[in-house]
């Protein structure tokens, strides 16, 4: 049900201001997972997208939620989660009282080996955790009572966890995380079985992106240019940098240094490989410039960072 909520002048999207393309890293004090509260949170003012999954608690006060095509309300009770590269807008309305929850996808599911880009099509079978981002454009997800209580009382203490950072800390975060979208599901899990049981509409949404990211897997420690890749997939690099801009807000460097610096990150955290070695994996023939691009990214070396998520409050 689309909202009929209206926006104050001063809370509509900015449309004269460019899309931003947020990573966790510039809303986060950690790479992994961040929480805010309506005290907390960080200005934003017009649509957006970001690099992470989102879950937006609202607890007081109504507004609307602008994600994709869709106009969804936000009462006391709403919960709103949004998809990685999804443009989406809340505008906070005066008395408001909420949540929002940054989650990597790897921080809340290790195991799943699945672009970003690929989630809005993945099974529920193989990530049902995941359904509630991909349906949010066609539910509403409130909660009341009980439930609203208890996702509450999760919300506080993620955010106690989140702040203490202590042994175990990041393990209860994500069993709080997926205890809160288990509360989603236990009461909106037939509407979201319908959904996803309904014959997908034709093709993957980006097929071309599904072929770039194939080629790309296999070649990030080799040089690749936009030239390079548009012919392997069968565009011309004018439409592949028209569709890199349109679905993710970057550039084809801008996506393919995101890419390697994902594989750096895995490297840094799984692997013993010393920080010359995963350099030349992920593309960099100097260590020096890949150290760079890496702060710059991250906020921290490549070495702070696998210090900081290594050490035994981080686990």
């Amino acid at each position: 049900m689309a909202s009929s909520t209206a926006l104050a002048p001063s809370a509509r999207p900015a449309r004269d201001l460019p899309l931003s393309n947020y990573k966790m890293s510039e809303r986060s004090r950690h790479g992994d997972f961040g929480i805010r509260d309506e005290r907390t949170a960080l200005p934003n003012p017009a649509a957006h997208r970001h690099e992470y999954l989102q879950i937006h608690v609202q607890l007081a006060g109504e507004t609307q939620h602008a994600i994709g095509d869709a106009r969804r309300a936000v009462t006391p009770g709403t919960v709103c989660f949004i998809l990685p590269y999804k443009t989406h807008f809340i505008p906070t309305v005066p008395g408001s009282r909420y949540y929002i929850l940054n989650a990597s996808l790897g921080y809340l599911l290790p195991s799943l080996d699945v672009d970003a880009l690929d989630l809005q099509d993945l099974p529920i079978e193989r990530a049902p955790e995941l359904a509630p981002f991909r349906f949010q454009e066609q539910l509403d997800f409130r909660l009341n009572g009980a439930a609203l209580a208890q996702v509450e009382g999760l919300c506080r203490e993620i955010a106690a966890e989140d702040q203490r950072r202590a042994n175990g800390s990041a393990i209860l975060i994500r069993a709080y995380l997926l205890q809160l979208i288990g509360l989603v599901w236990r009461e909106h899990g037939e509407a979201l079985a319908a959904l996803a049981a309904m014959p997908a509409s034709g093709q993957a949404r980006n097929p071309a992106l599904t072929r770039l990211r194939a080629f790309l897997k296999d070649r990030l420690d080799q040089p690749v240019s936009l030239t390079d890749a548009a012919a392997a997939i069968h565009l011309s690099p004018t439409y592949l940098a028209h569709l890199l801009k349109r679905e993710t807000g970057q550039t084809f460097v801008e996506y393919l240094t995101a890419r390697r610096m994902s594989l750096a990150r895995e490297l840094l955290l799984h692997t013993s490989l010393s920080v010359k070695e995963i350099a030349f994996r992920c593309g960099f023939s100097d260590e020096a410039y890949f150290g760079r691009r890496f702060r710059l990214l991250e906020q921290a070396s490549p070495t702070a960072f696998r210090r900081q998520l290594r050490q035994p409050g981080s686990c």
